[in-house]
């Protein structure tokens, strides 16, 4: 259940992506099917990782994904038509291009959105040194200015977008970006940015190219990965199709997927001001405070019910008030989910849904019950609930609850 398995793989390798599962977990459940599927949905694309892997056994695979900076990943390394010689001749470019930048960057690529991103007067903490980002700016531009071709465009992208943690003043610390220790004397000159970046294309994504070049994949799933909200994208779905759903909704833990990633969000231009930063995060499931929404009512759920009334006793202890919201608004999320899927899918189709349970206010939300429920109320019959793994629980939690199940719920249709 952990990405970290495809961080040597064959082109997941190209980004380290936090959260996510392997692709074993993708060919267990392949090996494990009694039949053949021929057309599978993802509806929280993620890395790429279920999509990717089902093309490689030529399966089909609708996906969705609402993070342009996700999408763009997903997309990228589901792209089949790369080869070694294209490849090469804009390695070689691009290489010529940053050996001789300009002297003032800023003057034509404009520094991402945010006052945080560089050193000002009023200063305490900052995203990037100078060198840094003027490296990153360096690349961004040549990127920009030399590759005509956006299959080609976008994979040097997702080559720079590898880096960008490496480069800043940042790391990836649970449900949010945190600072290095030492950063302010770690300083990366710009001709070191441009190494990385360089070496990274030379090594990691030109030994995956010479095996892309040599394949003729089946299905190119690059064409029905949706950029969007899937809960109002759906309908790209011919109804009846489905045999096969493997996904990971983000888990009911109230963290933003737009914090973690706000770095490459921002840097690649993808999020280029706070009213898109805010929209992007509308369109988010809702299982974060980060927006507020309208007063939800609780679906009719015994155990949600149930969670709810206990919580209710403790609302005084908690860092935010919208979080009983938040919950009522996750699993309203999820019994639309299933109704659309009960659409989509074909009869004998079954789901792979991966889940983690929660604890608020000193209470565990049974996560994976609730939506076992759910799925059962929209016609669906729950196999079993097949425990992965135990979760930490935050530290304001841990005192009451000690760890926290993380499950695969499987569903059959």
């Amino acid at each position: 259940m952990q990405f970290d398995k495809n961080k040597n793989v064959f082109v997941h390798r190209w980004y380290p992506f936090v959260e996510g599962y392997s692709k074993e977990f993708i060919e267990d459940i392949l090996n494990e099917l009694p039949f053949a599927p021929t057309c599978a949905l993802e509806p929280f694309c993620g890395s790429g990782t279920t999509p990717v892997e089902l093309q490689n056994h030529g399966i089909k695979c609708y996906s969705f994904e609402v993070s342009p900076f996700m999408h763009l990943l997903s997309t990228v390394k589901l792209g089949r038509k790369y080869n070694v010689e294209t490849f090469a001749h804009y390695v070689k470019a691009v290489t010529n291009k940053l050996s001789r930048t300009s002297r003032n960057i800023r003057k034509i690529e404009t520094l991402p959105f945010g006052d945080t991103i560089v050193k000002r007067e009023y200063s305490r903490k900052w995203n990037f040194h100078d060198t840094a980002i003027d490296g990153i700016l360096d690349i961004r531009h040549a990127i920009r200015t030399i590759i005509d071709d956006d299959d080609y465009k976008n994979l040097f992208t997702i080559a720079l977008a590898s880096i960008i943690v490496q480069a800043s003043n940042m790391f990836r610390n649970g449900k949010c970006l945190s600072y290095k220790k030492g950063w302010e004397t770690r300083i990366f000159n710009r001709k070191e940015i441009h190494n990385f970046f360089l070496d990274k294309l030379n090594s990691i994504f030109a030994e995956d190219i010479r095996i892309i070049s040599q394949e003729n994949p089946t299905v190119h799933n690059s064409e029905i990965c949706y950029l969007g909200d899937v809960r109002k994208s759906i309908q790209h779905v011919p109804d009846g199709e489905i045999d096969l759903i493997i996904t990971s909704p983000p888990y009911l833990n109230s963290r933003d997927y737009t914090d973690i990633y706000m770095l490459e969000l921002k840097v690649l231009q993808l999020i280029n001001s706070h009213e898109e930063l805010r929209a992007l995060r509308k369109n988010t499931l809702r299982s974060h405070v980060q927006v507020s929404y309208e007063r939800i009512t609780p679906i009719d759920n015994g155990r949600l019910k149930a969670c709810l009334s206990e919580m209710s006793n403790n609302t005084s202890k908690t860092w935010n008030s919208d979080i009983i919201n938040m919950i009522c608004a996750y699993f309203e999320d999820m019994q639309f989910l299933f109704s659309a899927f009960s659409k989509k899918m074909r009869k004998g189709g079954v789901i792979y849904f991966n889940v983690a349970n929660s604890a608020y206010y000193g209470v565990e939300v049974p996560v994976d019950y609730i939506i076992a429920d759910i799925a059962e109320s929209c016609g669906f019959r729950v196999r079993e609930i097949r425990k992965a793994r135990d979760l930490k629980t935050s530290p304001q939690q841990s005192d009451k609850i000690g760890k926290l199940r993380e499950s695969v719920i499987v569903i059959d249709y």
